[in-house]
Formats: C-alpha cells, sequence, structure tokens
C-alpha cells in the first residue's frame, strides 16, 4: 500500500513589489490535474499527471520583480509508468528534485529553484511523487495582466533500489497536446 507523506515544512513568505515597496495580498494559484507525457530512460513515452500551486502577489506594479515562492504539488505515476520504473528494480523513492517550470504571459521568469521530492516507498497503484518549497522569480510587464502557465516538467528522481545501486534517472515531461495548463486566477498588473 502507498502511504503518501506531506513535506516536513511549508515556506510562509510575503511578496512585496519590488519597485514600489508597496505590500499586496498573497494569493495560491492552481493548475491541473494536467496531464504529461515522458520521455523515460529506456525511451519509452510514459503518462503521468501533475497538480501544481504556489503562492504569488495578487497584484503587481507595472516593471516589477517578483517571486512566486512554494511552488508544490504532486506527479501521479500511470499505471505503465509504475510498471516501468519496477522493472528497472526500484521500489520507492529516495529523494529528488522536481523542476515543474511556471512561465507567465507577461511576466518572463528570470529565476528558478527546484522543488524537492518527498521519499516514499510505493507499492500498489497509485504511485504519488509529491514535491514542495520550489520558488521563481519573474518581471511584470508595463500593464495588462499575468497569466501563469505550467510548462515543461524534469523528474530528477533519486530511486531506491533493495540491492542498494544507485539509481538516478531524468525524467523529461510535455504536457499531453491540446491540454489547457494555464493557473487560475491571473495577477493584475496595477
Amino acid at each position: 500500500m502507498f502511504t503518501r507523506f506531506a513535506p516536513a515544512a511549508v515556506l510562509a513568505l510575503t511578496t512585496t513589489a519590488v519597485l514600489t515597496g508597496t505590500a499586496h495580498a498573497s494569493t495560491v494559484y492552481h493548475a491541473g490535474p494536467l496531464a504529461y507525457d515522458c520521455r523515460f530512460p529506456d525511451t519509452s513515452l510514459q503518462r503521468v499527471t501533475l497538480v501544481q500551486q504556489f503562492t504569488g502577489p495578487d497584484t503587481v506594479a507595472p516593471g516589477a520583480t517578483f517571486s512566486i515562492s512554494d511552488v508544490s504539488g504532486s506527479v501521479t505515476l500511470s499505471p505503465a509508468a509504475h510498471a516501468n520504473l519496477a522493472a528497472g528494480g526500484s521500489d520507492g523513492l529516495k529523494g529528488g528534485f522536481t523542476a515543474a517550470f511556471v512561465e507567465a504571459a507577461n511576466a518572463p521568469r528570470s529565476s528558478t529553484v527546484s522543488a524537492t521530492d518527498v521519499p516514499a516507498m510505493w507499492g500498489a497503484d497509485p504511485v504519488v511523487i509529491d514535491f514542495g518549497g520550489g520558488r521563481q522569480a519573474h518581471v511584470a510587464a508595463a500593464s495588462g495582466t499575468v497569466t501563469f502557465r505550467a510548462d515543461r516538467l524534469a523528474l530528477i528522481l533519486s530511486l531506491h533500489r533493495p540491492d542498494g545501486a544507485p539509481s538516478g534517472p531524468t525524467v523529461v515531461c510535455t504536457p499531453a497536446p491540446g491540454r489547457n495548463t494555464d493557473f487560475a486566477p491571473t495577477m493584475a498588473i496595477g
């Protein structure tokens, strides 16, 4: 039976608009569940599902640099993806990082720190990899609104193997074609 673990700590940050020094209310932005296609180490294409969120200001000043924090969520492996990792001798996750990139229309990303994966042993489906603590910086445009969208996903996994052999694949994923990957709500510039 799979046991899901919650992140040990959640970052609580207040976001401040850099150019004006004006504090804005924090908002939690959500996306998902979203289907992603992932290229596994054996080159097979496997499906996973991403649910993601982060905290950011509800409004930013024109041209301001602002941060989003606690980029977190979960990746659920399809039964085929689970079987693929199990066939390689892995029975769980020792840790690793999830690079869950958040892009933004009207606010290009200027930096990213990947989220940390929460170790877990897996048994029967569903297999869920939780991640948390990521952060990014963006620069707001001169006016309008900012629409965030989930983009590329990279699972940098440190897998557990009963024989102790090292196992650390990087799995690169892209949104399944035709999916809306927008976060809600949008952010105001003003």
